[in-house]
């Protein structure tokens, strides 16, 4: 039986349904102090020759996840990482994935991240800022609002957050145009282009969502030119990566107008620096790094991880497994 290393708060949260599905699992524990322990006494990775590894909530916000990376990249024995992360770009994941590590990420951000981004466009599009003044002052004023319904949304990125967005989307009548490599659209989308024809839709879109990955394909993809083909009165969303988006042209577009609006979750530094124009600009809101803190986001990802553990010992395809592809 393989042995794994967990970081032990984790571990201790999730230990019952680890054991349920493991129960011959050798599990040494990485604590908040940096040590190693393995039935009761401390030990080196070399000692244990840990093959399994698991990035979770108090890991990723913890001082000790640069560290864990270390052990995993100087480990000869590794051979499975499962990560709490969606995106791959910011931690050294492709050297693992280049070292024949099997990496497995996270999906379960999707349901929160479509809320959000429906939640924050619709208190957009209805102004819920100024029925809230009114009603401080006793304000009785009729006034319509912009539907969804028969909008054009532009989902540049269609995994499993693009398709949760285009799901809800398309429930309140939206037309969908999925941006993406392959022409898969999981019977969720209206039209399916690559990256080299979203120029031409870009006219037409009201809603612009990015949700894909920040690679040397798409970094610096929100430019100029791409800002100036952007329809009148619309809307871009980034819950994506800041890199995505150059932000000396998006402040020039926003101040012209077009788009008219930015929903912004991340950003090229986090949090932007004190000076930064994104903090008071009156057509940005600005949001911390929060899209997928939705309540149900930690369920759903110990749900994969629990059941990716009972695959990788039954011998059987993993869950979302990571290409070198989906990372580049």
């Amino acid at each position: 039986m393989p042995t794994a290393l967990y970081f032990k708060p984790s571990y201790d949260r999730l230990q019952a349904r680890i054991t349920a599905v493991a129960p011959d699992l050798e599990v040494a524990l990485y604590d908040e102090a940096g040590r190693i322990t393995f039935k009761g006494r401390e030990v080196s990775i070399n000692d244990i020759r840990p093959a399994y590894f698991w990035v979770h909530t108090e890991l990723y916000f913890s001082p000790r996840l640069k560290d864990y990376f270390e052990l995993m990249l100087q480990s000869p024995s590794i051979k499975w990482l499962h990560t709490i992360n969606t995106g791959l770009d910011k931690l050294p994941y492709l050297e693992l994935v280049e070292k024949g590590v099997v990496v497995t990420n996270n999906h379960a951000q999707a349901i929160a991240i479509a809320e959000f981004v429906l939640g924050q466009v619709l208190a957009y599009f209805q102004n819920t800022q100024d029925f809230h003044t009114k009603q401080q002052q006793k304000m009785w004023k009729h006034r319509p609002f912009r539907e969804i319904q028969g909008t054009h949304w532009l989902i540049v990125g269609f995994g499993h957050i693009g398709q949760a967005i285009a799901q809800r989307a398309k429930a309140f009548g939206a037309t969908i145009t999925a941006v993406r490599r392959s022409k898969d659209d999981a019977g969720l989308a209206d039209k399916v282009v690559d990256q080299q024809q979203l120029a031409q839709e870009l006219p037409s879109a009201d809603i612009v969502v990015l949700a894909c990955a920040s690679n040397a394909d798409t970094r610096d993809m929100v430019n100029n030119s791409f800002l100036q083909a952007m329809k009148e009165k619309s809307v871009l969303v980034n819950i994506a990566r800041g890199d995505l988006v150059v932000e000396a042209y998006l402040q020039k577009a926003l101040d012209a107008g077009k788009p008219e609006y930015a929903i912004l979750d991340v950003f090229n530094r986090e949090p932007p620096d004190a000076e930064s124009w994104v903090w008071q600009h009156p057509r940005v809101l600005l949001t911390p790094h929060t899209s997928n803190a939705g309540t149900g986001m930690r369920a759903r990802s110990e749900a994969i991880f629990v059941e990716n553990l009972q695959r990788i010992l039954d011998k059987e395809p993993l869950l979302n497994q990571v290409s070198r592809r989906d990372i580049l």
